[in-house]
């Protein structure tokens, strides 16, 4: 496929922000910038009581990624794990693997970006431009009371910037031994209060060399262009925007991706400081593989109101979600039957939190969803929060999550192997207890206890009557327990440090009378502990150099070693509007294993690459 976007040697042209838009917040900044995913609501970093990262825009341009979940890679509460040169599992607190990281709910800008088809998110299809983002915040724990079902061990949310905070060109490209990429991005105003941005961009990325176990054509190339509009001013502000992408396959003319989305958006800041919010959005992707062609159409129309009444502040709201699916296979004998479904999701939630005075506040909320394949569902929460200072944060937390089945899990049928299920919920009750603070003036931390315990996790058993077919079913139960921690430290004017790290202990087993034939391969494949530590220099306000350097535990089933490897980006802006910069990956090998997942992981190679950012 020719190139329509990446030009000659990928250094493109491109318009950068201003140079004081690329420098670092300090630490106290840091600490008191607005996040919402742990309330749903505006509030300091500071103050709220969740296991939340957040990871700024300038966390993201200087890290030098190229794709989302690499810049994912940043959060130390997150396991991120590249399986091929398209593929990635990503998860919070266990579970990980290509099928089974099923816990973690993603949205960009409200949108959830979730498949209910095989409860996965397919991180291959979402290429939102990276110099877009305003933040990412990433909760590990469950969000069910405000996300609802799937938001079991945690919820990611992409937040991309205004229109009207983008106005002018931008351009970015890079090449490298493995990967080129580039992006071309303008934004206009629109009379006094509005603007709007229009994008394209591409990749191209090689495949990975082979582990031996399997041969895989897994490179391909892509692209993908889009829209956002922001308009309005005082009470009422709107936002509209929209994607569309396309993704071809090395493996094969007829193969690859293809989607579109929509998104409207409507807020209304009421005279007494409420607010109001409508949002609704439709997605849809399919993907064409060996013989295979699967699909996936959401529609989803939600409102949500917050307000604050004395010491009450309060969150409700409510939607409906739809979906529409198709899976067929002419590659074996798995089946979905019916091949197409539509499936309904109605949801509505209230949330309280209560000022009691001397730094002490209660946040108790409740969810109640009702799904097409198992009724209604109640997800509970708690938290408890004391701020004895600005500068100190101590907090407790109960709450109920539940992962919905998928289509796969309910109606995917083998003749004479697996028959169609009455798979029902997987369930989680969690407790947690934390710290946020900043112990000096110049350093920031944070410290997470958790206990989760797992009910009716999937299993694999023969039916009642014969050996085979097996079905699935609700076997397994079992509990988690770790310790999530990290912070960062100005040690002098022109170096940062931080650090991260992430514990996890395992223990399940079968209910009585269960069985599983599959040995557990639900529960995922964890190492006991992942840390990282990073390092930011800024030799002078023009040169700066990024290393990040992380450690992973051996993983058991199947078995992975235990590896350190590093990524690292040196840039220099040679002029106001004009950036360069050399960045690698995986630094520290030539090739190594990450995933060995049994069909699809391939080796990890070093990938170095140089790039360029122009701004107007």
């Amino acid at each position: 496929m020719a190139w329509p976007i990446l030009a000659g040697i990928g250094l493109v042209a491109a318009a950068a922000v201003p140079a004081e838009q690329l420098q670092d917040l300090s630490i106290e900044e840091l600490s008191n910038i607005k996040v919402t995913s742990a309330g749903k609501r505006e509030e300091p970093l500071s103050q709220a009581p969740a296991s939340l990262f957040v990871i700024t825009n300038q966390d993201i341009v200087r890290q030098g990624a190229t794709s989302l979940p690499e810049v994912l890679r940043l959060a130390p509460n997150l396991d991120v794990q590249r399986v091929d040169a398209r593929q990635y599992a990503v998860t919070a607190r266990g579970f990980q693997g290509y099928e089974t990281a099923n816990k973690l709910l993603v949205q960009i800008d409200g949108r959830s970006i979730y498949s209910t088809l095989a409860d996965s998110v397919y991180w291959d299809l979402f290429d939102t431009p990276l110099e877009d983002i305003d933040r990412i915040e990433v909760i590990s724990g469950p969000g069910g009371t405000l996300y609802g079902a799937n938001a079991v061990n945690g919820v990611i949310n992409i937040t991309t910037k205004d229109a009207r905070d983008t106005i002018g060109v931008l351009a970015r490209g890079t090449a490298g031994n493995l990967e080129q990429t580039g992006l071309l991005r303008y934004g206009a105003p629109i009379g006094a209060d509005g603007a709007i941005r229009v994008y394209a961009e591409g990749w191209n990325r090689q495949g990975f060399p082979s582990s031996g176990k399997r041969v895989i054509d897994d490179g391909g190339t892509g692209w993908q262009t889009g829209f956002r509009g922001d308009f309005g001013s005082g009470a009422d502000q709107f936002t509209l925007q929209g994607d569309l992408f396309k993704h071809y396959y090395d493996s094969g003319a007829d193969q690859g991706d293809d989607g579109q989305n929509i998104l409207g958006r409507w807020t209304h800041t009421h005279s007494d400081g409420a607010q109001t919010q409508v949002q609704g959005y439709y997605t849809r992707f399919a993907r064409q593989f060996t013989l295979v062609f699967d699909r996936l159409a959401t529609t989803d129309i939600s409102v949500q109101h917050n307000r604050t009444e004395g010491r009450h502040s309060i969150v409700v709201g409510g939607g409906a979600r739809m979906t529409r699916d198709k899976f067929v296979n002419n590659l074996n004998i798995f089946q979905l039957v019916p091949q197409s479904k539509t499936l309904w999701i109605y949801n509505a939630f209230a949330q309280d939190r209560i000022d009691l005075g001397g730094g002490v506040a209660v946040t108790g909320g409740l969810k109640l969803e009702k799904t097409t394949f198992t009724g209604v569902e109640l997800l509970p929460s708690v938290r408890l929060a004391w701020q004895p200072s600005p500068d100190h944060l101590l907090y407790a937390s109960a709450a109920r999550a539940v992962r919905e089945p998928s289509r796969i899990d309910r109606d995917l049928t083998a003749v004479g192997i697996l028959d169609g299920s009455t798979f029902s919920a997987e369930r989680l009750t969690a407790l947690e207890i934390g710290y946020r603070g900043q112990p000096a003036r110049n350093v920031s931390l944070s410290v997470a206890a958790f206990y989760n315990l797992y009910d009716d996790l999937r299993s694999t058993k023969p039916t009642p009557v014969t050996v085979v077919p097996f079905r699935l079913a609700n076997g397994i139960k079992g509990h988690t327990f770790g310790v999530e921690a990290w912070g960062s430290a100005q040690v002098t004017d022109w170096w940062r440090l931080s650090a991260g790290i992430s514990t996890l202990d395992k223990s399940f087993h079968l209910k009585p009378g269960e069985i599983d034939a599959q040995n557990f391969i639900s529960l995922g494949n964890d190492p006991d502990y992942h840390v990282q530590v990073g390092s930011r220099f800024d030799f002078t306000p023009t040169l700066g150099l990024d290393v990040q350097v992380r450690h992973y535990a051996s993983r058991p089933n199947p078995k992975v070693p235990a590896y350190t490897d590093a990524d690292a980006r040196l840039g220099w802006r040679v002029a106001p509007a004009v950036e360069l910069y050399v960045a690698g990956n995986n630094l520290f090998h030539d090739k190594r294993p990450e995933s060995e997942d049994v069909s699809r992981g391939q080796l990890i190679p070093r990938i170095v690459y140089v790039g360029a950012r122009f701004g107007l």
